[in-house]
């Protein structure tokens, strides 16, 4: 085999950027920026939503937005707009199971077995932290109703998993919750990023295109130096230059026309123009 080599040995497969099709002239890079905009400018968003319903005092610790991660959503939940995954930890979830019922957790307690309470208790908090959720980067505007889902059938294939830790003040505990936004959320939040599209024009399209705004420049004067001599010049050297003959007038670099100018009033005015048939 001759000339350089495509294959670069030795690299390990982590330190490459694997391209995304779907995700190429996409606003995607946006979505994980604007959920981390969105909880510090409201840190409390969720957690207010605890402490009103559970009697639950949080405080946010930490937020990450990551585009792979080995967790499962627990709940699946489907809107008009696509679907949603959540999850929650454990601790969390029994703590708020506790505080719903009127007990006190203790901080040295086990979590609980899983039980139908539980559960009901799971898919409740998935569907209300969903609704907040999405509240939040819409400025209070709604992703639809979330419903519970569930098909063996379907593999969902997850964009992003936003990962919420909070500070328990009740038991001094860290415990997480964890949204899943599929390929359908994220487009729908990227197009509402990109802002309103630009509205189709009616008509000819070749009507359209004739009134498309042209950068025309006209070459006063032109001379030819050797490199030396462009590198010698220093602030203050004058040049001698002659006017051309015509002026040529181009556009991105392509003769178009050659001209003649004139001045009137202080201004330079061309005219005279004749077409220079393209080499």
């Amino acid at each position: 085999m001759t000339g350089q080599s495509k294959v670069h040995h030795g690299v390990p497969p982590q330190s490459l950027t694997v391209l995304k099709p779907h995700k190429l002239g996409r606003y995607h890079h946006r979505v994980p920026q604007l959920i981390k905009e969105t909880t510090h400018k409201n840190p409390r968003l969720i957690a207010d939503y605890f402490l009103s319903n559970y009697r639950i005092s949080l405080e946010l610790a930490d937020l990450n937005v990551e585009e792979v991660s080995e967790l499962a959503p627990d709940c699946i939940y489907r809107c008009q707009l696509g679907k949603l995954g959540f999850a929650i930890d454990r601790t969390l979830l029994g703590e708020a199971l506790e505080c719903y019922y009127g007990g006190t957790l203790n901080a040295n307690q086990d979590t609980p077995p899983i039980s139908s309470s539980e559960k009901r208790m799971r898919d409740r908090l998935g569907i209300d932290v969903a609704d907040i959720f999405f509240r939040g980067l819409m400025s209070g505007e709604s992703f639809g109703k979330f419903e519970h889902y569930q098909n063996d059938y379907e593999e969902t294939v997850w964009e992003y998993v936003a990962q919420y830790q909070y500070l328990s003040h009740l038991t001094g505990r860290r415990a997480s919750l964890y949204l899943f936004l599929d390929a359908q959320l994220v487009d729908e939040l990227t197009d509402r990023l990109a802002g309103p599209g630009t509205p189709r024009a009616v008509g000819n399209p070749l009507d359209h295109v004739r009134h498309l705004p042209v950068r025309l420049d006209c070459i006063v004067a032109a001379m030819q130096m050797p490199l030396a001599q462009v590198l010698a010049l220093g602030p203050g050297d004058i040049l001698l230059m002659r006017p051309l003959d015509r002026y040529e007038v181009r556009i991105n670099g392509q003769k178009l026309y050659r001209g003649a100018v004139f001045e009137e009033d202080g201004a330079l005015f061309l005219t005279s123009l004749e077409s220079v048939n393209a080499q």
